[in-house]
Formats: C-alpha cells, sequence, structure tokens
C-alpha cells in the first residue's frame, strides 16, 4: 500500500491561470488564440493523466513499485487511458444508463479536442495565400483560430470534464484516498476556473 503520493499539479494550475488571463482579455487576437488552444489542452491532458495515475496507484495490489506504474502509465496517451477507463472500468449506472451511453461521446470529443493542439505542435501552416485573382484563401490552421473556434473548445473540454465527473460518481471500488470521488472530481475533473473570468 502506497504511503505517501505528492505529484505536482504546477502544469494544471498555471495553464488554467493562462486560459482565464487569455480569456479576460478585450481582443482576441490570433496569437492570443493559439496560446489559448495550447493552454487549455495541456489543462485537459495533464488533469486527465493525474486522474488516471491517481486512481491507478491509490488500488493496485501488486508488489510493483509506484514509479515503475507511474513510467509505463505514462507511456499511454492520455485518449487511449480514457477509452481503456470508461471500456474496462466497473461501473454502477442503476438507472442512469441514458447518461452513460451520452457521455460516452467523450471519447470521440477528445479526439476532435487534440486535434488543434496536434496540429500546432506539429507546425501546420498558419498562413493566408493571396492569389492574383478571386480570393484570399486561409490555410486550415487559420481558419480555425477564432473566437468561435475557442468557444467550441471551451464547451468540447466541459463536455469531457463532466462526462468524467459523471464515471467517476459511477465507478465502483474502494477509494484508499480518504477524500474519496469528491476530491478527484475537484482536483483533476474541475472547469470551475471559467467562471472566474
Amino acid at each position: 500500500m502506497l504511503d505517501i503520493y505528492l505529484e505536482s499539479n504546477h502544469l494544471i494550475l498555471s495553464n488554467k491561470r493562462r486560459c482565464n488571463h487569455l480569456l479576460a482579455l478585450e481582443k482576441y487576437t490570433e496569437e492570443n488564440i493559439i496560446d489559448f488552444l495550447i493552454s487549455l489542452h495541456i489543462v485537459l491532458e495533464a488533469s486527465l493523466n493525474s486522474l488516471f495515475r491517481r486512481l491507478t496507484i491509490e488500488q493496485i495490489k501488486k508488489l510493483v513499485g509506484p514509479l515503475e506504474v507511474i513510467k509505463n502509465l505514462d507511456n499511454i496517451s492520455f485518449m487511449d487511458k480514457t477509452t481503456l477507463f470508461i471500456y474496462n472500468s466497473n461501473f454502477d449506472f442503476g438507472d442512469r444508463v441514458s447518461e452513460a451511453t451520452k457521455y460516452h461521446k467523450i471519447i470521440g470529443k477528445i479526439k476532435q479536442f487534440s486535434e488543434v493542439r496536434n496540429k500546432l505542435l506539429h507546425g501546420h501552416s498558419i498562413s493566408t495565400l493571396f492569389p492574383h485573382e478571386g480570393p484570399k484563401k486561409a490555410s486550415e490552421m487559420r481558419a480555425l483560430l477564432s473566437e468561435e473556434y475557442v468557444k467550441e473548445q471551451i464547451e468540447r473540454f466541459k463536455f469531457i470534464l463532466e462526462g468524467m465527473r459523471f464515471y467517476i460518481d459511477c465507478l465502483e471500488g474502494n477509494f484508499i484516498n480518504p477524500k474519496g470521488k469528491e476530491y478527484l472530481k475537484k482536483e483533476f475533473l474541475s472547469d470551475n476556473f471559467f467562471e472566474e473570468v
């Protein structure tokens, strides 16, 4: 059994603050939108990875060192961990099966959510073409960098965390952490930092 497990949440907290700062600006520039999208992705990915580490570390019943478990978990993408969690965990949905079906969509939402971050970090072109004749044409990435897209990403983010809170509520099993499910939801699945803007 694990006696003490402390993990830095700096990336989650600092990027939540950065998201708030960028949303509070009066004018959204292309650069601000890029920074916001990257920061929001870091919040989601780091939060879900931390949640899955916490769930696994506190319930592992093998004589394997916790750091080895963490290293192996960290080699699995957060999308794959989420999918495995939804399909392989034991849940008691009771009369909430329709909600479970609704929140099953978070798997697809995570893929949509991650697409822009992947394109930005892999250097996809943010450009505009001005042909000699006809209207100018924006690259796919530049076309996404809008206030409307920011709102769509925020909605995806909130839906994913809402769905994960639902699954944590329905998760069966003993939680070694005395703070239990409410702690996990507050620490790793809270989206109330948007209310601070």
